[in-house]
């Protein structure tokens, strides 16, 4: 099996804290067969999958130049949803705001990746933090009960200075090792 990786923003301070907290406080009402370990809580920018290391040390490259003209932001998490079948969805999610600054860094990255003949996805970007997998309940999944169960002292907000390059390990818990940092300097 080829070792796939991705880049991506990671979650943290109070937002990543506010999420593990909200996960140990619901899980065993909210049935899902997998719970996102806590230091794997992050939001997607690219999927690349396999990348040879000559193509990924370029990738690496001319990402530390994207991440040099990004200014800092903050995210905030706004609320719950899912993937997938409704009553039995496969994706459990918090979203975030959709910030201007976002949009762009992925419509950054994204174009790079694709400038190296990187294959990435072409589907509208919904920037989310994967909080569970695959629904495993008898009864349905209350999308409004998770919605509930998400106060306002849950909706946190982080401030967004980094991006990292993941390599995924299968089976693993963490599953997700970052190998490089992409600081922003534009702010300096």
């Amino acid at each position: 099996m080829k070792t796939h990786f991705f880049l991506a923003i990671p979650v943290v301070g109070i937002a990543n804290q506010s999420l593990i907290n909200w996960q140990e406080q619901n899980k065993n009402y909210f049935l899902f067969k997998k719970w996102v370990h806590p230091q794997d809580l992050h939001i997607t920018l690219v999927f690349l999958g396999h990348v040879e290391d000559g193509l990924l040390q370029c990738l690496g490259d001319q990402l530390e130049l994207v991440a040099k003209q990004q200014s800092s932001f903050t995210l905030n998490i706004n609320g719950l949803d899912t993937f997938g079948e409704k009553k039995r969805p496969r994706i459990f999610w918090a979203g975030v705001d959709k910030e201007e600054q976002l949009i762009e860094l992925q419509s950054n990255v994204a174009k790079t990746c694709a400038r190296l003949g990187l294959e990435i996805e072409n589907r509208p970007y919904r920037p989310h933090i994967t909080l569970a997998r695959r629904w495993n309940g008898d009864d349905i999944y209350s999308p409004d009960k998770a919605n509930q169960s998400f106060t306002k002292n849950d909706l946190s907000s982080w401030k967004v200075d980094k991006f990292h390059l993941y390599q995924s390990h299968i089976g693993k818990s963490p599953m997700y090792e970052p190998l490089r940092t992409f600081s922003f300097s534009a702010d300096a």
